[in-house]
């Protein structure tokens, strides 16, 4: 959301079919379900930074009910301190002033532009876009577990350099943050562009925001033309194959079928002869079974890959 509510901005490939889905609907409350109405926000001091009164900071599983209640529920001195952090020598500005004169109608407009949005252009996707969110969280704190904190930095961009104790992200504005005592939250998005560290109106978190795996599920698929050297296609079957490669990290049944594009049937048919196989093993998480490569699976995907198998199981 917050990407687009910035001036001038729009979402990058393959989310701006969302935003056109959204355009032209209308919500059970008579608002346009378009994108959120920039007349609800105005860019902060900086670029892309936002109060978090706007987008509040996402706290455990909570709902989309959950969180537009939050923002609804805002205290009207939080609201005044936010505007006067973010917002300096803008007090007269028409967007800024209305959180000035009427915090609580001003946060219950943006709620509700928020829910027609989501309601118009996001809620058939949302159990998708969760299980990808859901699925990063557990694979970034299995990463933390079993790799340290090295490993769960030096994966959350491309262009993001680790130097213990220094996070470099390559980023269009110049911007230094130090943590000192903070807390840090981890914060996995279906519509990030790149990975973000960005302070908090809360002086004890910081925060870094990171894309999600797995995004190019929301987008449609075309059929896949075979592959002339897929060894591990030809032996396992290109449908197992492909559920075998889907499992960088942990994922649920319906994960990999939002995926592949494939039924849950069907992807659930494929995981219970790799684990019989003793190439996947699975364990539960609340109600959710995760499927995850064992060493054999590893050592089987490195060999008919041409890589190195004892680095695979290292």
């Amino acid at each position: 959301m917050g990407r687009l509510l910035q001036p001038a901005s729009g979402p990058a490939a393959p989310h701006a079919l969302l935003v056109v889905r959204g355009v032209g609907r209308t919500g059970p409350r008579g608002a346009a379900r378009g994108r959120p109405d920039r007349g609800t926000a105005v860019a902060g001091r900086r670029p892309g930074e936002l109060p978090d009164f706007l987008l509040p900071l996402p706290v455990g599983a909570s709902s989309v009910e959950t969180e537009l209640d939050t923002i609804r529920a805002t205290p009207p001195e939080v609201v005044r301190a936010g505007v006067e952090e973010h917002y300096p020598g803008l007090e007269d500005h028409p967007r800024v002033r209305l959180y000035l004169d009427d915090p609580e109608a001003a946060c219950a407009a943006l709620a509700d532009a928020y829910a027609a949005y989501w309601e118009g252009a996001l809620e058939q996707r949302w159990p998708t876009m969760r299980r990808l969110v859901e699925d990063e969280v557990l694979i970034r704190a299995r990463t933390f577990a079993t790799e340290g904190i090295d490993a769960l930095f030096a994966g959350l961009e491309a262009r993001a350099k680790w130097t213990s104790p220094v996070l470099e992200l390559t980023k269009h504005i110049d911007a230094e943050y130090r943590a000192g005592e903070r807390r840090l939250l981890f914060v996995p998005l279906v519509f990030a562009e790149g990975c973000r560290l960005y302070s908090t109106d809360d002086p004890e978190v910081l925060a870094v925001s990171f894309q999600a795996r797995g995004a190019g599920a929301l987008r449609e698929r075309a059929a896949a033309g075979p592959e002339p050297t897929d060894r591990l296609g030809v032996l396992l079957g290109r449908g197992r194959a492909s559920v075998l490669r889907q499992l960088g990290g942990p994922l649920t049944t319906a994960g990999m079928a939002d995926r592949l594009s494939l039924a849950p049937s069907t992807v659930s048919e494929h995981l219970s002869v790799l684990a019989d196989a003793d190439v996947v093993t699975r364990h539960r998480v609340g109600r959710s079974v995760y499927y995850q490569l064992t060493d054999t699976g590893r050592a089987l995907l490195a060999l008919l890959s041409g890589e190195d198998v004892l680095r695979a199981v290292s």
